[in-house]
């Protein structure tokens, strides 16, 4: 399985996790066993748990491709700059 294939499977999985999610927060508010504030709160909490996760994986797959680069020996925009700089030098 490629990793892109990994990924979609992820999303997937969330976006059927949120579903759910949702269906149980509207029967426990119908039932009275949870008030709008409160459900308003888990949302909130959610939210930011999520936007936190998302920016620990953005971290980490940009430092998966730039060790990646490093492995291949690929030039990195600071590698040309510097030698831009010292090409300029000379």
């Amino acid at each position: 399985m490629e990793a892109k294939d990994l990924l979609y499977f992820g999303l997937g999985a969330a976006f059927m996790a949120k579903d759910k999610i949702k269906k149980q927060i509207k029967k426990l508010e119908d039932r009275g066993e949870l008030s709008k504030e409160d459900t308003k709160k888990f949302v909130e909490d959610a939210k930011e748990r999520a936007k936190k996760e998302r920016e620990e994986i953005d971290r980490r797959i940009q430092e998966k491709i730039k060790e990646a680069i490093r492995e291949v020996g690929l030039a990195t925009k600071e590698d040309l700059e510097e030698l831009k700089t010292l090409i300029k030098e000379s």
